[in-house]
């Protein structure tokens, strides 16, 4: 009974014990609670400052914003700016005046771009407003261009503006080839505007608009008041999928045969540095309407493009009509289009492939072109349409030769009926016995060295050629047909004011050397003031006919001063 009673005690005890402890743990659980709860009170406190603070550190960069969009809108070139001093006392922010309200102004990453005031290719549009720069909303326009005042020397006169007709640099058979011409022109000052928003973090959407001054109207006119129109150079617009590195574009562009700078985008083509606005023979281009895609891939390292373009063929001579028949190739502008010359009968887009690649040294490039040439031969009740594929290829490179300083180019294009594509504007094609168009074999290639040996001093040299390469001809009723026939007579072609000449519609070859420079004379927050130079030597001949294989050619002299205020 001892034994049990003392177990009895000794379990009674432990259970006293574990009652003590239990409470004894409530009792720290709820001083924990407490302490916890009062952590979170002074944080909720904490936190309650905290966006005090914030909303007026918010309140006072709104102000500053909108005292710089203030500022922005009465001076642009003002000193006001604020920035954040993590340093200042108590850890606020403060606000200095110090620093240019507009970053630098920004052209495109080309050559061309800087000489132009082209807006760039690839803008950030979250970044700080630059010189040059409007932002409306969720919009940011972005001007460019510049006025020129420019003078012009040829030694044969061809009634040219700042655009020289390569292939109609006249004969020895023409007054004009006996007599220089000289003229001062604004006609190439240029109006440009870029608008460019996000639609959302990886997709924008932009327009471009670029206009010039050598567009003529039925008055215009060089003698009292001159009076040259407005033109559209470029009108497009874009959508540009960053995620998929994609692009869209849609209206009146560079063709994409044109030669890029880097990649494939819009605004980084590279266009001579001329002065001449004809540019040089050899250099592959138009600028009309298209739809076009381009896929990068490699992050950007290569792309592959697809372009459908506006077509518009260039024939030569007049076709072979026996009896009642005949050949409709071209018919007169109407409507909207000029009545003053023709409008080929196209019936297909010109389809424009290219692939370039960017691995780390040099741009390379490799393209492709087809056409769809089209007529129709009718005799009174019936006729027959013919149409004739061509097209060609080719591609280009350009080679940092030494970084920053020296770049060799190269292009070129061979194949049938790509005249088009040249600067020249040598034909596209000649006619068969039937009627039906004969595409001509065509050759055009460009060589380019460029560089700034100074920061404000940039030289460049081409020597471009353009070709038609073989004769496309036939004799049919006691007459003779087709292109570069040496049936035709070319007597006279040294004779002036004789009518023996027919090299003017059968050229053979057009090439060109040609040099100059352009130096920034003043350059800061008013803009540029640029100065150019240019020499140049132009070489033309004709296919050999009755009377030998006559050429002539054209010494060229262009100055001019442009004022860039955006750039």
């Amino acid at each position: 009974m001892k034994f049990f009673s003392q177990r009895n005690a000794a379990l009674m005890a432990t259970s006293t014990m574990v009652s003590l402890g239990c409470l004894s743990g409530h009792a720290r659980a709820a001083d924990q609670m407490e302490i916890m709860e009062s952590q979170i009170r002074a944080m909720q406190s904490q936190l309650a400052v905290m966006k005090k603070e914030h909303n007026e550190e918010v309140k006072r960069a709104r102000a500053v914003l909108a005292h710089q969009r203030e500022e922005a809108e009465n001076n642009p070139y003002s000193q006001r700016a604020g920035y954040i001093n993590p340093n200042a006392r108590g850890g606020q922010t403060s606000w200095n005046v110090s620093t240019p309200l507009l970053a630098p102004p920004r052209t495109a990453s080309t050559p061309y771009g800087e000489i132009t005031g082209t807006p760039p290719a690839h803008s950030s549009l979250y970044g700080p407003l630059r010189r040059g720069q409007i932002q409306v909303g969720g919009i940011r326009i972005t001007l460019g261009g510049f006025a020129e005042a420019a003078t012009i020397w040829r030694s044969r006169n061809t009634a040219s503006d700042i655009s020289t007709g390569f292939n109609a640099i006249p004969w020895g058979n023409n007054a004009a080839a006996h007599m220089n011409e000289f003229h001062q022109t604004e006609r190439q000052s240029r109006l440009a505007a870029l608008v460019e928003g996000k639609i959302s973090s990886k997709l924008e959407a932009d327009a471009y608009v670029e206009t010039d001054f050598q567009g003529a109207g039925s008055a215009s006119n060089s003698r009292q008041s001159n009076s040259y129109v407005l033109r559209a150079r470029l009108f497009y617009g874009e959508l540009k999928d960053q995620a998929d590195d994609l692009q869209i574009l849609g209206g009146q562009n560079w063709s994409l045969i044109t030669m890029f700078n880097k990649g494939m985008s819009a605004r980084d083509e590279q266009i001579p540095l001329t002065i001449e606005a004809q540019y040089v023979p050899g250099f592959n281009w138009t600028r009309n309407s298209q739809v076009r895609i381009v896929k990068g891939f490699d992050n950007s390292r290569y792309h592959v493009g697809l372009s459908i373009e506006n077509p518009s063929a260039v024939p030569s001579g007049s076709p072979y009509e026996p009896g009642s028949t005949v050949v409709t190739y071209k018919e007169s502008g109407a409507n909207v289009n000029n009545p003053d010359t023709y409008y080929a009968t196209d019936v297909a887009p010109d389809i424009i492939t290219k692939f370039s690649a960017d691995p780390g040294w040099g741009h390379y490039e490799l393209t492709g072109v087809m056409r769809f040439l089209h007529d129709r031969t009718s005799v009174t009740g019936s006729g027959q349409s013919h149409t004739s594929v061509a097209g060609g290829g080719g591609g280009g490179l350009i080679l940092p030769i030494i970084n920053k300083k020296l770049y060799f180019q190269a292009s070129g294009l061979v194949g049938v009926g790509i005249g088009r594509y040249g600067t020249s504007n040598i034909p596209d094609y000649s006619f068969n016995q039937n009627g039906s168009t004969h595409p001509l074999p065509e050759a055009n290639v460009l060589l380019g060295v460029y560089g700034n040996p100074t920061k404000a001093l940039r030289l460049y040299a081409y020597a471009g050629a353009e070709e038609v390469r073989s004769r496309a001809y036939f004799n049919a009723g006691g007459k003779s047909y087709g292109y570069g026939n040496p049936l035709y007579n070319m007597s006279g072609c040294n004779t002036e004011l004789s009518s023996l000449c027919a090299a003017g519609a059968n050229v053979h070859t057009v090439a060109q050397g040609t040099t100059g420079f352009w130096y920034d004379y003043l350059k800061g927050d008013y803009g540029t003031v640029r100065v150019g130079a240019q020499y140049s030597y132009t070489y033309v001949d004709s296919f050999s006919g009755i009377g030998g294989a006559p050429h002539t050619s054209d010494n060229m002299v262009f100055m001019s001063l442009r004022y860039m205020p955006f750039n």
